[in-house]
């Protein structure tokens, strides 16, 4: 796939894998609409990218008030902008025991990685249907897609919802000459990993959590993987040894949730 001239929306396009998707993209001469929230990492994005061979359009954006899809769509309506490929890369995380977690911060989670993604993959698919071209859709879930993980039950709850949706979605959209993949990165180095306590420093000697952390990846790595799924239509793309992950759906789920929480509890108490 050329993507040279290819009109590409990503969202969560400010940090960890989507800046760095936005990076590569950008390198292949794509003219790159970046939606995010944040608007100091839209500012870095355009001081550090050049101005060719790719394009950049930063939108800041909040995905999951009302109203937003619709405005971010008219947005590019109003520019005229006939997109080829979106990559539905927005999301966040919570952290913590279930129970305990406050219920604002819960909704916004579950409301931007489902609801938002959801709105967004069929806003961007309709436009494409308008348009009358191909197109190629890949949303971002997680290896949290296949196995339980405690501490990250509505989290991974939502990943679930992912990929269950993309492989559905697949099938409405294929009739339309619009390929639909997705992205199950899994332990990645970015600022959302360092913000659970993920990295290196806070890991137990010895845990199955420091075992864990050692297979961890790059966001480079990961987006160069998003971008190839894109090229060769896969269906799901999971980055790394990662592959092997959906192995463990042969096993009850008690055995992988048990182990997930020994991960999850080699983090250091510091």
């Amino acid at each position: 796939m050329n993507w040279h001239g290819k009109q590409v929306l990503v969202t969560g396009g400010g940090s960890g894998i989507g800046r760095e998707i936005v990076r590569q993209l950008h390198a292949r001469g794509a003219n790159v609409v970046v939606a995010t929230l944040v608007q100091a990492e839209l500012d870095a994005l355009v001081h550090e990218l050049p101005a060719s061979p790719g394009s950049l359009l930063p939108l800041q954006v909040d995905l999951t008030q009302d109203g937003a899809i619709d405005g971010l769509m008219g947005e590019l309506d109003r520019r005229d902008i006939r997109l080829n490929v979106l990559i539905n890369n927005a999301g966040t995380v919570l952290f913590g025991n279930h129970i305990e977690l406050d219920s604002r911060r819960m909704r916004n989670m579950l409301t931007l990685n489902i609801q938002a993604m959801s709105e967004l993959a069929g806003s961007v698919a309709q436009h494409m249907i308008k348009q009358g071209t191909s197109g190629h859709i890949l949303n971002v879930a997680s290896i949290g897609a296949f196995v339980p993980v405690p501490r990250l039950a509505a989290y991974t709850a939502s990943k679930h919802y992912v990929l269950a949706f993309s492989h559905a979605l697949a099938e409405e959209l294929e009739p339309h000459g619009i390929h639909v993949g997705v992205l199950c990165p899994g332990i990645t180095r970015t600022p959302i990993y360092d913000a659970m306590g993920l990295e290196s420093a806070n890991q137990t000697k010895g845990s199955v959590s420091q075992l864990a952390d050692s297979f961890s990846m790059s966001p480079e790595s990961v987006a160069a993987c998003a971008l190839r799924a894109i090229e060769h239509k896969q269906r799901v793309a999971l980055p790394g040894l990662n592959k092997l992950v959906p192995l463990v759906s042969v096993l009850p789920a008690w055995v992988t949730a048990r182990f997930m929480r020994r991960v999850s509890d080699g983090r250091s108490a510091k």
